[in-house]
C-alpha cells in the first residue's frame, strides 16, 4: 500500500536553464549572434568581453521566456497550431502576419538587460549578491537619461499608472520585450525580504525603565539629559502613533509648543497634541498633520513625559522651533531633520543595554542592529499590539487618516495649523484610542 504522505515535490530541474517549443511564438526573438550584431555593429570575435556578452544576451534571452509558464506556452502553441489547420481547412496556409526581419539595432534594450545581469553578481547586503529590487535601478536610470535627451520620446506609449494623461517613450527599456525580460529576471532571482522585527510592549517598557534610570543618574548633567529624552521621545511617538521611521524626523517642536497647553488641559480628554510637518511623499508643498497621543498607556507607556522632558531640556538650550530629531551638517554646520541612521543609533542603544540587563525580555540572540530599526519596528509594534488590544480596524485606519490624505488623488490642500488642529480637536477622545490601548 502506498503511504499517503511519502511523497516527492516535483522539480523542474530546467526551469530558467532552456527554450521551450512556443516560446518564439509568444515574445520577440532573435538569436544570441543577432543580438550580439545589434549592438555592436559587428560579429562577436574570440575575445573574453565578446564571449562575456554572448552569454549575458543567452541568459537575457531566456528570462524573457520564463516571463510565462511551460502551461502558458504549451497552451498558446496548441491555440496557434489548431488556428493554422482551420485556417488552411479555409484555403489560406499563411494566416500570420511576417515575423521579420528585424531592424539592425538594439529597439529592445538587450544592453540594458546585458548590464543589469552583470550587476545582479556584485555582493548583496542580506544576500550572496544584490537584489532584484536593486537592479532594477538601471532601468530607471536609462528611461530618464534617454527621456532628457533629445529625441527622447515618440517611439512607444508608456502608461502612467492612476495618473490621467500619457506620454511617447523612445526608451527601448520601455518595450514589450524589455518587460518581458524583467518579469521572468524577478521570477528566476526572487525575493530575499528581511522585514524590521517587531518589538513586544515588554521591550519597550523595560527600554523606558532604563532610560528613567539614566535620568535620575544624570539630574546635574543637562547635556547628558538631552539623548536620554529624544531616546524617550522617539519610543512613546513612534510606537505610540504608528510612525514610519522617514515620519518621525517631521515631528515639530514648535507645534508641540504651541498647542502644548490646549492637548494637556483639555477639559474631557488629555492628549499630547503631536505635530507634524513638512513635504510629504504625494502632496504638494509643505504640509502640517495633527496626531493626538494619550498622556498614557494601558501598559504604562508614558507619553507625555517624555515628549514634555525633550521639550523642557530644548528650552533650556533656546531652541524652541523646528524639528525635534535633528542633527548638525559636517558640511554646512548647520541643524537640518535627523535621518533613519541616525535614529537608529538612539534605538539601538537603548536597546541592546535592556538586551544585558533584561535577556529574559530581549534575547541575546537578537542582532539589534541587524533585525531592528526606527524605520518599520515602531510601526509594526504599533499594529501588533492595537489588534491585540482588540481594537477596530476603523479606530486604527483613524489614527491613521493624514497618511489617507496623503495618499489621496490631488493631495490635500494646504492648511493653517490651527484650523487643523481645531478639526482634530473635535475627534481627539477617539483618535488617542489606539495609543491609550497598547
Amino acid at each position: 500500500m502506498v503511504d499517503p504522505d511519502d511523497f516527492e515535490e516535483e522539480e523542474d530541474r530546467l526551469r530558467f536553464r532552456e527554450a521551450r517549443d512556443g516560446d518564439h511564438y509568444m515574445i520577440p526573438f532573435q538569436c544570441d549572434t543577432c543580438q550580439f550584431v545589434n549592438i555592436r555593429k559587428r560579429s562577436p570575435h574570440d575575445q573574453e568581453e565578446d564571449r562575456l556578452m554572448l552569454m549575458c544576451i543567452r541568459r537575457a534571452i531566456l528570462d524573457s521566456f520564463w516571463s510565462r509558464e511551460r502551461s502558458t506556452v504549451s497552451k498558446n502553441l496548441v491555440e496557434l497550431k489548431l488556428y493554422a489547420e482551420i485556417s488552411a481547412t479555409l484555403g489560406n496556409p499563411s494566416p500570420f502576419p511576417s515575423r521579420g526581419p528585424f531592424p539592425v539595432r538594439d529597439a529592445d534594450g538587450m544592453e540594458v538587460a546585458c548590464n543589469m545581469l552583470i550587476r545582479s553578481l556584485r555582493p548583496g547586503r542580506n544576500a550572496a549578491t544584490v537584489q532584484f529590487e536593486t537592479i532594477r535601478k538601471g532601468r530607471s536610470m536609462m528611461s530618464n537619461y534617454i527621456h532628457a535627451s533629445a529625441g527622447g520620446v515618440g517611439q512607444v506609449a508608456l502608461s502612467l499608472g492612476d495618473r490621467t494623461g500619457s506620454v511617447d517613450s523612445s526608451s527601448p527599456t520601455n518595450s514589450f520585450w524589455f518587460r518581458r525580460f524583467l518579469s521572468g529576471c524577478h521570477r528566476r532571482m526572487g525575493d530575499v525580504w528581511i522585514p524590521d522585527r517587531a518589538l513586544t510592549i515588554d521591550e519597550v517598557l523595560h527600554a523606558q525603565i532604563v532610560l528613567e534610570d539614566d535620568w535620575q543618574s544624570q539630574q546635574n548633567n543637562v547635556e547628558a539629559l538631552l539623548p536620554i529624552a529624544l531616546t524617550g521621545a522617539l519610543l512613546m511617538a513612534s510606537v505610540g502613533a504608528g510612525l514610519r521611521g522617514e515620519e518621525l524626523p517631521q515631528i515639530d517642536l514648535g507645534g508641540l509648543r504651541k498647542h502644548w497647553y490646549e492637548g494637556t488641559a483639555h477639559p474631557r480628554t488629555e492628549h499630547v497634541p503631536l505635530v507634524l510637518k513638512g513635504r510629504f511623499k504625494q502632496t504638494v508643498g509643505e504640509k502640517l498633520y495633527f496626531q493626538p497621543l494619550a498622556v498614557r498607556s494601558r501598559s504604562g507607556l508614558e507619553y507625555r513625559l517624555w515628549i514634555h522632558r525633550t521639550i523642557v531640556i530644548y528650552n533650556h538650550f533656546g531652541v524652541t522651533k523646528g524639528p525635534i530629531f535633528r542633527t548638525v551638517s559636517a558640511r554646512t554646520q548647520k541643524v537640518k531633520r535627523a535621518t533613519i541612521g541616525d535614529l537608529d543609533l538612539l534605538l539601538h542603544d537603548v536597546l541592546k543595554r535592556v538586551q544585558v540587563r533584561y535577556p529574559h525580555i530581549l534575547p541575546k540572540s537578537v542582532n539589534v542592529e541587524e533585525e531592528i530599526s526606527a524605520r518599520r519596528s515602531p510601526r509594526r509594534t504599533f499594529t501588533t499590539q492595537a489588534q491585540n488590544a482588540g481594537l477596530p480596524k476603523e479606530v486604527i485606519e483613524a489614527n491613521n487618516r493624514w497618511r489617507k490624505h496623503m495618499r489621496s488623488r490631488g493631495g490635500l490642500p494646504s492648511m493653517d495649523m490651527i484650523e487643523r488642529y481645531s478639526d482634530a480637536k473635535a475627534s481627539v477622545e477617539y483618535l488617542v484610542r489606539p495609543s491609550a490601548a497598547l
